[in-house]
């Protein structure tokens, strides 16, 4: 079957194929799908049974914030699925990042748990690197508590030096397994903490005990968190996750808040250890600040297998029936592209 790279408009034609992205990253594997381009570095391919009939695309993409690796993205219609072809475009932009910046690094594919992408991956040899859940807690789920701590609560604009060099911290630390590029305050700040990124809040927990990050710049700082505005979430019909929920006339949802939530202590050599008493008043400390911040509002807060004071609080929350996992994502890691 014909495979080219992928030109102007061609997008357009695979959303015309292609059923709607099932989950948000779904969607952002999806946006992968534009012509190449030099910055951000990206190659891009496609397959056409026919001119302008496109059954299937693929693109790798450079990831700045993580410069020793690349993200990749495989899509085939419903209907030519089994017969060799994800594999074709996978091989097809493979060779298109030769003599580029791309070529060599390894891969990246973020999927849907259990989905038949998960499957083509792991058949391509990539492997498990980490998991994502995305959780979503109810308004006022987890009522207010710690009395006597409102001192140890202060709420600060996204653009504190402080909330930024912990931030900086927390990040390069839960993503060990995903090797971060040396980052500056400023580069921080642009990609997770502007008003371009969609930060419109903060907020962090102090606390004067061993639940408090070690480092310069988490010196004092239990936990902190810096919320995200999302868009109004369509109401659920006949109380099904299926539902149809996009049914016209539906009222929508008023929108979650989604949070990233980081504990300091997950900056510590010794935080894997979760049987110790500094990581039972971590994982404390991080519900008192979701509590906090989940009074008059639904949160959604994204937890990675990397956060495990984070991932302990979620699972105790999901056991109490005080939070719903929304979605369950898996990110993978496969070999450079000039191995294919």
């Amino acid at each position: 079957m014909p495979i080219r790279p992928l030109a102007d408009g061609d997008d357009l034609r695979l959303n015309e194929v292609f059923s709607d992205a099932a989950t948000p990253a779904g969607h952002m594997a999806r946006s992968l799908f534009r012509p190449a381009a030099e910055s951000p570095l990206l190659r891009s391919v496609i397959a056409e049974v026919v001119p302008e009939v496109p059954v299937g695309a693929a693109a790798i993409a450079e990831s700045p914030l993580h410069p020793y690796r690349a993200w990749v993205n495989v899509e085939v219609a419903a209907e030519e699925r089994g017969h060799g072809l994800g594999r074709e475009l996978f091989e097809a932009v493979s060779a298109e990042t030769a003599g580029t910046p791309l070529e060599g690094l390894d891969l990246r594919a973020r999927v849907e748990a259990g989905s038949v992408g998960e499957k083509f991956a792991e058949a391509l040899g990539f492997t498990p690197l980490t998991t994502t859940r995305v959780i979503k807690i109810p308004a006022g789920a987890l009522p207010p508590s710690g009395g006597g701590r409102a001192e140890d609560l202060e709420i600060v604009s996204t653009g504190s030096v402080k909330l930024t060099k912990a931030f900086l911290e927390w990040y390069t630390a839960v993503n060990r397994d995903d090797a971060v590029a040396p980052l500056t305050i400023g580069q921080v700040s642009s990609a997770f903490l502007s008003e371009a990124a969609g930060a419109h809040g903060a907020a962090m927990l102090m606390s004067d005990s061993a639940a408090a990050g070690e480092g310069a710049s988490g010196s004092g700082l239990s936990a902190f968190a810096v919320s995200y505005a999302r868009e109004a979430e369509p109401a659920p019909v006949g109380g099904g996750q299926d539902a149809a929920a996009n049914l016209p006339g539906n009222a929508e949802e008023e929108p979650a808040t989604e949070l990233i939530l980081g504990s300091m202590f997950e900056t510590r050599e010794d935080v894997a250890d979760a049987s110790s008493e500094q990581f039972e008043a971590a994982v404390a400390d991080a519900e008192l600040l979701l509590a906090r911040l989940s009074v008059d509002a639904d949160v959604v807060i994204e937890v990675t297998s990397g956060m495990p004071v984070v991932s302990a609080l979620a699972d105790r929350l999901l056991a109490a029936g005080q939070a719903g996992e929304l979605y369950r994502y898996e990110t993978l890691s496969g070999p450079p592209a000039d191995t294919v």
